[in-house]
């Protein structure tokens, strides 16, 4: 039964960090339609958002598992991970680049990071 929390947890995580993003993604694409600003210049605040939505999704997985958040918000990101692999693979005819892997790297340990602080802000 243990393991079947941990991919509740999971889980949860992946809906709170596919939520955030399409979120971010309606809000940031008003901005882009209804405005001047360039696609250039909000790359940045996009890169910060899918961070924080990664955070945020470990947050919430670590918070419902209460043990091992690393892992699971590390399972968290790995599944988002593959959806957006497979996605860009089988819908793009494309393979993941260098700095892709650096950004899958990076959303990885921000998921992770958030699911040890999500253990340890539900113990309390």
């Amino acid at each position: 039964m243990e393991g079947t929390g941990k991919i509740r947890g999971a889980g949860t995580g992946m809906m709170i960090i596919v939520g955030m993003l399409l979120v971010s993604g309606l809000v940031t694409a008003t901005i882009l339609r209804f405005t001047s600003v360039s696609e250039d210049s909000v790359r940045w605040l996009l890169l910060i958002t899918a961070m924080i939505s990664f955070f945020t999704g470990g947050l919430f997985a670590g918070r419902k598992t209460k043990e091992k958040g690393m892992m699971t918000g590390a399972i968290s990101a790995a599944g988002m991970l593959l959806l957006f692999t497979l996605l860009e693979y089988l819908g793009f005819d494309s393979t993941i680049s260098g700095g892709q892997l650096l950004y899958f790297a990076a959303f990885a340990a921000c998921a992770a990071f958030g699911g040890v602080i999500g253990v340890h802000s539900a113990s309390r």
